[in-house]
C-alpha cells in the first residue's frame, strides 16, 4: 500500500525512426513519449546561465524492475568525472540537494544517474516546484547553472507507468501498489497488460546502489481476498469522500491520488474507499470511508482506536492502511526506519452491530536491527484479551 522514490537518469536515445514513436503528450511543463519498444522518456527544457539549450529527462525501459534514469543534457561538452548538483525547491522542503559525478558520457552529450523507482531524487523532483542544476565543467567554463520547472512531472510519470503496464505494481514510479513487478497477480479493474519486454539494445547505465526497499507485504494482504478497484484522479472519488479528505482531514488529494491511487471495494449497495491522505517516504497516512451511492447523506469515515494506556482519542488516519474485505479487518503499519525493519503494527476488527472498529492487537518492534520481514511477526505489545483480565 505504500510507495515511495528517487531516480536519476540515463541518456539513452531512441534508435528507431521517428515514425516508430508514439505520440508526444504534454503535461504542464513536461512532455512524455515512448518508442515502439515502449522505452519512455519524460522531459522538459530549461533556462541556462549562458543562454544555451538544456534538457532534463526521466527515462525508463519496459522490462519489469528496470531502473529509472535522470539525465542532464546541456549544450556545453561534458566529460567523465564532472560533478553535478540538483537543487530542488518545493512548498514543504527547500534546497534539497543531490550530488552526482559522471562516470560515463552517453550519446547526445548526456550524463545520467540511475536507480530504482522508489528513491529520493525522483520523489523530490515530482513533489518540487522548480529545480536548479549546476554542472562543474572546470577550466575557463567554470560552473554553469540551469533552471527547470517541475509542474506536470507527476502526471508525465504516471502516463509512463500506464503506458508500460505498471499501474498497481511494485516497480511503478508513481502508481505504486502491491502487485509483483512481473504483473503475475491480477486485480479487478486490472491495469493494462505490460508490453512484451524487448531485447535490451540500449547502452547500459551506470549501476546505482539499491538502498530503497519496498515494504514487506503482510501475510494478510492477499490480493485474492476480494474485488478491488483503483482510481488515480480526484474526480473519480465520490464527492462526499473528496470532501472528507480535503475539508475535514486536510488531505492533499491532488498529489496523493496520482501517486498511490485510491482503492475501493463494492459489496451490494455499499462501497468502502481507502484513500491516501498525504505524501510520505515510508508512512503514508490513509483514511477509510463508507459510501452509499443511492444515499450519500449516510456516508461516513471510520475511526480507529489506540491502546487504552496511550490515553489518545480515536484517529481517522492510519499509516499504510490495508483493508481486507473478506474479514472486514483493517491493519496499519508505522515504520520507525526507512529500512522497514522496526515500528508498530495495529489490527482492527469491525463490530457487527455498530459497524465501528475496535483495536484487537498492537505489535511493536522498537529496535531497528536491519532484519526485515512482515510486521505481523513483530512482538505483541497489547491485545484486547488483556481487557478481560
Amino acid at each position: 500500500m505504500t510507495r515511495f522514490l528517487i531516480a536519476a537518469f540515463a541518456a539513452l536515445a531512441f534508435t528507431g525512426p521517428a515514425a516508430a514513436e508514439l505520440a508526444r503528450t504534454t503535461f504542464g511543463d513536461w512532455t512524455v513519449r515512448c518508442n515502439d519498444k515502449n522505452y519512455c522518456i519524460a522531459e522538459t527544457k530549461g533556462e541556462s546561465s549562458n543562454d544555451e539549450a538544456f534538457r532534463l529527462k526521466v527515462e525508463r525501459g519496459a522490462k519489469s524492475g528496470s531502473d529509472v534514469f535522470v539525465t542532464l543534457r546541456p549544450a556545453t561538452e561534458l566529460d567523465v568525472g564532472m560533478r553535478a548538483r540538483i537543487e530542488i525547491e518545493s512548498l514543504d522542503e527547500d534546497n534539497y540537494g543531490y550530488f552526482g559525478t559522471a562516470s560515463k558520457i552517453y550519446t547526445g552529450n548526456e550524463m545520467t544517474f540511475g536507480g530504482g523507482p522508489h528513491r529520493d531524487l525522483i520523489e523530490k523532483l515530482r513533489l518540487g516546484e522548480d529545480a536548479q542544476i549546476q554542472i562543474d565543467f572546470g577550466g575557463s567554463t567554470g560552473t554553469l547553472t540551469y533552471w527547470v520547472k517541475l509542474a506536470g512531472l507527476t502526471h508525465a510519470l504516471l502516463a509512463m507507468d500506464e503506458e508500460q503496464g505498471r499501474i498497481g505494481r511494485l516497480d511503478a514510479i508513481i502508481a505504486w501498489g502491491g502487485l509483483p513487478a512481473d504483473g503475475s497477480v491480477a486485480i479487478a479493474q486490472a491495469a493494462p497488460k505490460p508490453a512484451a519486454a524487448p531485447k535490451q539494445t540500449e547502452a547500459a547505465a551506470p549501476p546505482a546502489p539499491a538502498n530503497d526497499l519496498p515494504p514487506p507485504v503482510m501475510p494478510s494482504q492477499d490480493l485474492s481476498s476480494g474485488a478491488r478497484g483503483l482510481v488515480y484522479t480526484v474526480n473519480e472519488l465520490p464527492d462526499t469522500v473528496q470532501m472528507m479528505g480535503t475539508r475535514t482531514l486536510d488531505c492533499q488529494l491532488d498529489e496523493t491520488l496520482p501517486a498511490y491511487g485510491a482503492q475501493f471495494y463494492a459489496e451490494g449497495d455499499v462501497e468502502t474507499w481507502v484513500v491516501p491522505c498525504s505524501m510520505a517516504d515510508a508512512n503514508v497516512p490513509y483514511f477509510m470511508a463508507v459510501h452509499i451511492p443511492f444515499n450519500p447523506s449516510l456516508d461516513e469515515w471510520k475511526e480507529f482506536e489506540t491502546p487504552p494506556d496511550f490515553n489518545q482519542p480515536n484517529h481517522a488516519l492510519v499509516n499504510n492502511l490495508f483493508f481486507d474485505p473478506a474479514t472486514g479487518q483493517v491493519t496499519g503499519t508505522t515504520y520507525y526506519s526507512p529500512n522497514y525493519d522496526c515500528g508498530t503494527f495495529e489490527r482492527h476488527e469491525m463490530m457487527a452491530e455498530s459497524g465501528n472498529y475496535e483495536l484487537v492487537e498492537y505489535l511493536e518492534k522498537p529496535t531497528c536491527d536491519g532484519v526485515t520481514g512482515p510486521a505481523e511477526g513483530w512482538p505483541l505489545s497489547w491485545t484486547i484479551d488483556e481487557m478481560g483480565n
